[in-house]
């Protein structure tokens, strides 16, 4: 994937600018890897188990930063999630700016399904191979139709997840920019391309990862069943959500320290 034409604006000129203006701010050493977490309770439990620097950096949206030094493994950040592609992109370029590579996301998506018994069920995990880009964020960076998460840390992942003893299933993740337009004609398209899961984000952060140079990979739970009959089963049981959060916190403890 070649990048675009250089932008005026850019990441790097943009942090230069927060640093300059706050001289009292003092960068950590930034980490390699980077967990984007849209589950605010997997951040709780890795603050839980180990120490950490918390860090806000922005003006107008600022960006909630976690930099982890665990005793016995490698240093990595975490990133609160920004929900939709065009501040998941600003984020993710930001990120990259201040020196992460390895990137991992994690976050909930709807499983689109015509089906009385779904192909997935609420609680369920999808290691992402592709991301149909029904987004405007891509086609700024040259990038329609879909985008690939890298494939090194989709193996990698696979076998962190494999490792832990996770059920997961592989394949096919849709981004929308409108989460209240996920219409029956717009789910049986997917459902024509086999797509497993619909987010909001995933497409546009691998088009960002991958015209910038850098690995991302993503690990979405389904959340919700969106059915073709016009029926919407929104959120898993307490008791499923937080096996989700215990899972996920476990995968990215593995994936971390792999």
């Amino acid at each position: 994937m070649s990048v675009p034409d250089s932008s005026i604006t850019t990441a790097q000129r943009y942090i230069d600018f927060l640093l300059s203006r706050e001289k009292s701010l003092e960068l950590p050493v930034i980490p390699r890897h980077c967990v984007i977490s849209y589950v605010p309770d997997v951040i709780g439990q890795m603050k839980a188990l180990h120490s950490h620097r918390t860090l806000t950096l922005g003006v107008t949206n600022p960006m909630q930063l976690y930099f982890f030094t665990p005793e016995d493994g490698r240093s990595f950040a975490m990133a609160r999630g920004m929900h939709g592609a065009p501040m998941a992109a600003v984020q993710l370029e930001e990120l990259i700016a201040l020196g992460c590579e390895e990137f991992l996301v994690i976050g909930p998506a709807g499983h689109p399904t015509a089906k009385l018994l779904p192909d997935m069920q609420l609680g369920e995990l999808l290691l992402a191979t592709r991301a149909m880009i029904f987004e405007g964020t891509s086609p700024h960076y040259g990038r329609s139709g879909h985008s690939l998460p890298a494939a090194g840390s989709v193996e990698r992942l696979k076998i962190t997840l494999q490792d832990l003893g996770l059920l997961f299933r592989q394949g096919t993740v849709a981004t929308t920019d409108a989460l209240y337009r996920e219409t029956e004609m717009f789910i049986n398209e997917l459902l024509e391309q086999q797509v497993l899961a619909i987010e909001m984000e995933l497409s546009a952060l691998c088009t960002v990862a991958e015209c910038r140079g850098k690995n991302l990979a993503g690990l979405v739970f389904i959340s919700d069943l969106v059915r073709t009959d016009g029926s919407w089963d929104i959120a898993p049981s307490t008791k499923v959500y937080y096996n989700v959060v215990r899972h996920l916190t476990n995968a990215v403890r593995g994936y971390v320290e792999q």
